[in-house]
């Protein structure tokens, strides 16, 4: 099964990637990768002959995609400060700044790749998707109307500018006047992030990033499989390491809950951690499966946990969220 996860460093993210986790019967812990709806990857081989003929409450499929990028065009002190909470998130962040004394400060401030030129050159280059973020903060207007001149070319998943209202409403018109769609028009946050009252450049890129937040989980975008949790599976069984690790992935999850479908969390055998599925008692109970079964690795068998997290009984009675949760448990 490490197979699998050391194909994920190479995917081609630009093509449709889906996994698909059997969760449920006599197959539970197979998984099949699919590029293009092509079978790629079984770990059973009875599978890859018609993977839609499994029971659909039996698999838990997954699109897979890169990892969530942020363009920052400015790298003044604004420009600086979101980039150092995008990283902070963990996001992919690129800084597009004309000035190389600046661009030098985004490289410093966090930023994964620093382009540096004229903003409609180097926005150019960046491989926009429908998921890509992108945020204005340069020191003028004109350089503003540059960026969104280019970026309008490209598909993204969040744009916005800071300004003042008035600067914002003269953008709009500016915009209209040019024949940008309406459509196009109406997807650009201006003023940029959430009504927080911010005043410093740190407050103005947590008001930024916060609707950035916001909009990221109105979207049904790809799954990026986290870093972290990779890096953990690659090392158990290497010198050093662990023998034998769970992993444990919300497959579903109703009403009020601590984290969504897609959390993983990997259990070693001394009940150590690398992710989470939400904190809480949920959990440490998960915890406690794990290390369990970790006893003897040999008799793991792959299960599907139901959590109730409405407080209506059970050991999570003290759980008020609301919702219910289930947790899937692999041998790694």
């Amino acid at each position: 099964m490490r197979e699998f996860y050391k194909m994920l460093d190479g995917l081609d993210y630009s093509r449709d990637n889906e996994l698909m986790t059997v969760i449920r019967g006599e197959h539970a812990g197979a998984k099949l990768l699919l590029t293009d709806r092509r079978v790629v990857y079984s770990s059973d081989p009875d599978l890859a002959q018609d993977p839609d003929a499994l029971p659909e409450d039996s698999v838990y499929r997954e699109k897979l995609g890169r990892i969530q990028t942020l363009v920052v065009c400015g790298a003044g002190s604004v420009g600086q400060a979101v980039i150092r909470l995008g990283r902070f998130l963990g996001w992919r962040v690129l800084s597009a700044e004309d000035r190389p004394e600046f661009s030098a400060q985004a490289k410093r401030a966090g930023a994964d790749e620093a382009l540096c030129g004229p903003f409609s050159e180097v926005l150019s280059t960046v491989a926009f998707d429908d998921e890509t973020f992108i945020v204005i903060v340069t020191r003028e207007h004109s350089y503003d109307k540059e960026c969104l001149d280019e970026i309008r070319n490209h598909p993204f998943g969040y744009l916005g500018m800071m300004g003042s209202h008035r600067r914002s409403a003269v953008m709009r018109r500016t915009l209209k006047e040019e024949g940008w769609d309406e459509s196009l028009i109406a997807k650009l946050h201006a003023p940029i992030g959430l009504p927080i009252g911010a005043q410093t450049p740190e407050e103005i890129a947590v008001s930024a990033v916060s609707e950035m937040i916001c909009e990221k989980e109105k979207q049904q975008g790809r799954y990026h499989f986290p870093d972290e949790i990779l890096e953990g599976i690659r090392s158990v069984g290497t010198p050093g390491g662990h023998g034998h690790a769970v992993l444990a992935t919300i497959t579903r999850q109703a009403g009020s809950t601590p984290r969504k479908a897609g959390a993983r969390m990997l259990v070693y055998p001394d009940g150590s951690i690398t992710g989470t599925i939400g904190g809480g008692s949920m959990e440490a109970a998960m915890i406690r499966k794990s290390v369990q079964a970790l006893e003897d690795p040999q008799s793991f068998v792959p299960s599907l946990i139901t959590v109730d997290l409405t407080g209506r009984f059970g050991e999570y009675a003290d759980m008020l969220c609301g919702g219910i949760t289930d947790v899937f448990l692999e041998l790694i």
